[in-house]
């Protein structure tokens, strides 16, 4: 938790140096990715303190299905989408947690860091082409003078 303060905005979470939970399946095995979900979720369980928390089974099979639905998310996305849910910043859970509540989180927020990820993409797309690399003088020079470059 100490390096998720840092962590305030989509644009930082995927900028940050971390890896996928696609990365960290084939890098420590499936079992330990599931585990890093789970480790989250029962943390979000607890410190909600809900009515009406979610089973071990519901942690179990949520964890799954975001390891397999969202495994291009890097740990720093996973992070900081539980500490935006914990922040209130999805709204009222009304004293339980589901799984279908929990994967809508992920959904939203998915869908969100895709529309963000395009505009940064669109943006480093934008200032690599407008890089003026193309030398005026010595390329007039060469045209007028009848001169090619491999001549």
């Amino acid at each position: 938790m100490q390096y998720a303060t840092k962590l305030t905005t989509i644009a930082a979470a995927i900028a940050a140096d971390a890896p996928t939970i696609a990365a960290l399946q084939r890098a420590k095995g499936k079992e330990f990715a599931i585990g890093f979900t789970m480790a989250w979720l029962v943390y979000l369980n607890d410190i909600l303190n809900l009515n009406k928390s979610m089973t071990e089974d519901q942690i179990e099979l949520c964890a799954l299905e975001i390891n397999q639905a969202y495994n291009s998310l890097k740990i720093s996305d996973i992070t900081y989408l539980f500490r935006r849910i914990i922040s209130g910043a999805y709204g009222e859970f009304y004293e339980s947690l589901t799984i279908p509540k929990v994967l809508a989180f992920f959904r939203d927020y998915f869908e969100q860091r895709c529309i963000i990820g395009e505009e940064e993409s669109l943006r480093a797309h934008r200032d690599f082409s407008s890089r003026s690399e193309f030398n005026y003088s010595n390329s007039l020079r060469r045209i007028f003078s009848g001169k090619s470059k491999k001549s």
